[in-house]
């Protein structure tokens, strides 16, 4: 009952403060290949369904500098794709979407957000839970291009990453948040970032 009752609260805290957290990280995230399959499947799908052209992001080490110093919301490791001039039918984007989300994850992976806007943008999530941590991944596409995320975090940090949300310096509950006059860090000195290239077997257990 009680682990049943933690997913219920994570997967609401979820729906807004992760989303807000993965695509602000996003612009400021070193390119590379993940080794999991649902990210190979949801990126092939996407680079060959829609003819989608991969993008490399530039000073890929001052951003992983930059992210390694930051620690986000108790984010342990994650990976970021971009591409960019999709070739997509709007008819049949959303179902074909939903398809390759569904097809793509095991059982052990939940649906936790499908957003379609009125001006096209599309999201979405699956989530799973990982011993203390939890690992999702995440699609957004906007007109033409599309950014594909997969995470691991630790989600009582994310739970006070919601009170008081600010990353790179940046406070964002002044933009997008009501309430809370400050931010503080939520991240301990022995917390770090952990790039899945460079992740060990001790670690992914963890």
């Amino acid at each position: 009952m009680m682990a049943q009752t933690r997913r219920t609260i994570v997967q609401k805290n979820l729906v807004v403060s992760l989303t807000l957290l993965i695509f602000s990280c996003a612009l400021f995230t070193p390119h590379a290949e993940a080794r999991g399959k649902e990210f190979d499947a949801v990126c092939k799908h996407i680079k060959t369904r829609y003819k989608a052209k991969k993008v490399k992001i530039p000073f890929m080490w001052l951003a992983r500098a930059a992210v390694g110093i930051v620690r986000p919301a108790g984010v342990k490791s994650f990976k970021v794709t971009i591409f960019r001039n999709l070739d997509f039918s709007s008819d049949t984007l959303h179902s074909e979407m939903k398809t390759v989300m569904s097809n793509a994850f095991s059982p052990d992976w939940s649906p936790i957000l499908r957003i379609r806007s009125r001006h096209g943008e599309q999201i979405y999530m699956n989530m799973r839970e990982s011993g203390k941590n939890v690992k999702i991944l995440a699609v957004k596409i906007e007109r033409d291009e599309a950014i594909v995320v997969r995470a691991k975090f630790n989600p009582d940090k994310l739970v006070k990453f919601m009170e008081n949300p600010k990353i790179f310096g940046i406070a964002l509950n002044d933009v997008n948040f009501k309430g809370g006059d400050s931010t503080k860090k939520i991240s301990d000195k022995d917390d770090r970032i952990i790039y899945e290239d460079d992740e060990t077997d001790e670690d992914q257990q963890k």
